[in-house]
């Protein structure tokens, strides 16, 4: 994958085998839940390397702009995106108190919606409560072998 040539790269679909292999080992890399990576990026966020979001997210993770300027990556190749997202998640891990359910609400919702679900309560938005519980089927389906 890595081989690819860049234009290539970016015509990968977010949900391809290769990509999850590649999420898989992110996760190994910054020592985040197994199969976190994954379920965002094929489960939350959806996304090919070209989306923008209604927001100006970009790419296969969707980053913002003032996210992606933190953990600098090109969003045109989903290989530079996926390992951004892994170093991003790695930091909300340590803010969240290794809290995944805060980290993923942070990720997809800002702050609020993080320290809402650290604290237990629901995320603020009703977006981020369906983007937790898209993840969340997701994981089990996995899990689960369906």
């Amino acid at each position: 994958m890595t081989k690819l040539h860049p234009t290539e790269k970016a015509k990968v679909k977010y949900n391809d085998p290769r990509l999850d292999a590649f999420a898989g080992e992110v996760e190994k890399r910054y020592q985040l839940p197994p199969g976190l990576i994954e379920s965002v990026k094929n489960a939350g966020e959806r996304s090919n390397t070209g989306q923008v979001s209604p927001k100006g997210a970009k790419g296969t993770m969707q980053f913002i702009d003032s996210t992606r300027k933190m953990y600098e990556h090109d969003y045109n190749d989903p290989l530079a995106s996926i390992d951004a997202s892994g170093r991003y998640f790695k930091d909300l891990l340590k803010q969240y108190k290794g809290n995944a359910r805060a980290a993923l609400a942070h990720y997809n919702g800002g702050t609020k919606n993080g320290k809402a679900v650290l604290n237990g309560q629901q995320p603020v938005s009703t977006e981020t409560q369906t983007y937790l519980r898209r993840i969340q089927q997701y994981m089990m389906r996995k899990t689960n072998g369906y």
